[in-house]
């Protein structure tokens, strides 16, 4: 068995597993919990398609259009139960109503991230909110292809997700429509795991769903909510150690560190994104329950924003004003030089174990909680 590529580069954005004709290549879970693509040799017929496809091998620079807005959705009801200011829903709706499908990221009955599609509003609600965790996307660029010529579809994924679809499907079909997101980084799915297990042991009680950012304590002090069969557990997001562990940088993808799909290589027609600077550029739209950063980057893009932009309160504004609040659109996380370390202790430690040894300690109880919380304002992704 061989990799495709060197670890510390892959997405595991599944393109070069779908393109091959023998299919030879196989999504293989590490012992960090990520997946790479693993070749069965046997099968291999040495045609390279799977090189010429990846994504990151490219050396590309897109033109973008770079038009930004600063917004939210009327809907109340839609921007209490959205991570930010709700876009999101209003362009999946638009799409449902052009017999369209819509495919994200949601949790199935074992808290594993799957793309999925939906091709109704009754079940859009699983796609809705943040998942800080990489999603498993298995065949779902085969099921864009072959349905991709009689429906309208709607792709919502990281950056690097959108980039291996669009490397994946070759050619610039006009019934995609592509959105991401601003991206910090993507945590380990074993991590979420191992987490969820560890509260599901600690309250002796099932979890059925879990919401990384309840706006019941507001938008920017948003809490991790766990609805459990018989309970629901609630933490502001600076004190959960799983969101601590996040935005530490630790228990990211190893390509997360050198991220090629910023500013300048972005393959969506829209990214989306909290405005953190709300209130220093535009207070005037400021709103607790949540506002969202909008950038244009394509025509397609342009052409959906005029079909549903009735349907928020928004305002024009310029691209430097989103990246001052979002760092994280134009740089990767920083390497943190303890992550092999981290990864080999994940298996024998607890989570409460893993934070207190590798977290930073302060002094002060203020300073760390504002650290954290300038850190979560300006790394976040979402939908």
């Amino acid at each position: 068995m061989d990799f495709v590529i060197d670890e510390s580069k892959c997405t595991g954005c599944t393109a070069c597993m779908n393109i091959c004709p023998k299919k030879a290549i196989l999504m293989d879970t590490n012992k960090e919990g990520f997946k790479y693509p693993v070749v069965n040799n046997k099968k291999c017929i040495n045609c390279g398609l799977c090189k010429k496809i990846c994504p990151v091998l490219k050396e590309n620079y897109l033109d973008a259009l770079n038009k930004c807005y600063v917004g939210f959705n009327k809907e109340i009801s839609e921007l209490i139960n959205s991570s930010s200011g709700a876009i999101f829903p209003i362009i999946a709706n638009y799409i449902l109503e052009e017999n369209g499908v819509i495919i994200g990221a949601t949790f199935n009955e074992k808290k594993q991230l799957k793309h999925i599609a939906v091709t109704n509003k009754e079940n859009l609600y699983k796609l809705k909110g943040s998942k800080y965790l990489q999603s498993d996307l298995n065949d779902i660029f085969m099921y864009i292809k072959y349905n991709i010529e009689k429906n309208k579809i709607l792709f919502v994924g990281t950056p690097c997700q959108v980039a291996g679809l669009k490397a994946f499907l070759k050619n610039d079909y006009h019934n995609l429509l592509c959105i991401d997101f601003i991206c910090h980084g993507v945590p380990s799915p074993k991590l979420f795991e191992k987490y969820i297990k560890e509260l599901e042991h600690k309250y002796n009680d099932k979890i059925i769903n879990y919401n990384f950012r309840d706006k019941k304590t507001g938008w920017s002090n948003y809490s991790n909510t766990a609805i459990f069969k018989k309970r629901k557990i609630s933490q502001i997001y600076k004190e959960n150690e799983y969101m601590r562990l996040f935005l530490s940088d630790i228990a990211l993808r190893k390509s997360c560190y050198n991220c090629k799909f910023k500013l300048g290589n972005k393959h969506s027609d829209i990214t989306l994104g909290d405005f953190w600077g709300v209130k220093k550029y535009h207070p005037e739209i400021y709103n607790e329950k949540g506002v969202s950063a909008i950038i244009l980057n394509t025509k397609r893009g342009e052409g959906i924003f005029e079909k549903i932009k009735n349907n928020l309160i928004y305002k024009e504004c310029e691209l430097n004003e989103i990246i001052d609040g979002n760092p994280s659109l134009i740089n990767s996380s920083k390497d943190n030089k303890m992550r092999d370390e981290f990864f080999l202790e994940m298996k024998e430690k607890t989570i409460q174990e893993l934070s207190k040894q590798y977290l930073p300690k302060t002094n002060s109880i203020k300073k760390g909680i504002t650290k954290i919380k300038n850190k979560i304002k300006t790394k976040c992704r979402l939908i």
